[in-house]
This record gives structure tokens, C-alpha cells and sequence, in this order.
């Protein structure tokens, strides 16, 4: 960046302001039924599934910078994980 240096810049991806993820939270903790049952001693397993119907498309070249692993994993996948487990 030209004012900020790259270590300097905390980046938020977009699917951090999805409201159905944040949710989960509320979900888990302000209901009543959810809040008792929502922990390690209830929940065996957890499985979290990515399902690409349309492959990369246009975001080719946004993986060819990033790559898929860094952007699906690092981004997406453990902040879900972090949220539910």
C-alpha cells in the first residue's frame, strides 16, 4: 500500500460479514434449547463439507495469487470451524 505496509493491513474477507455464519453464534448461545447440548460432552463429530457447483470460474485469477487452499481453508473453513466446535 502506499500509506500502510502490507504487515500493517488486517484483511477481512467477505464472507466474514455473512450474517447466516454470524448467526451461529446467537444460535448457539442465546437459545435456551441449542446452549446446553451445543458442547464437547453432546457432539461426537463435526463435518463441515465445500460443494463447488460452478468450479473456479472467474475467481481464476484470484487463485492463481492467493491459491484455493489458502483462500477456502484458511478463510472459510476454519472460521466455520471455529464458530461451531
Amino acid at each position: 500500500g502506499a500509506v500502510f505496509c502490507e504487515e500493517c493491513i488486517y484483511r477481512i474477507d467477505h464472507y466474514l460479514g455473512k450474517e447466516t455464519v454470524q448467526n451461529l453464534m446467537v444460535l448457539r448461545f442465546a437459545n435456551s434449547l441449542f446452549e446446553p447440548l451445543w458442547n464437547r460432552t453432546a457432539i461426537d463429530h463435526i463435518q463441515i463439507t465445500v460443494a463447488e457447483h460452478y468450479g473456479v470460474g472467474e475467481r481464476a485469477g484470484y487463485y492463481d495469487g492467493s491459491g484455493a487452499l489458502r483462500d477456502m481453508v484458511q478463510n472459510h473453513l476454519l472460521q466455520l470451524l471455529c464458530l461451531i466446535a
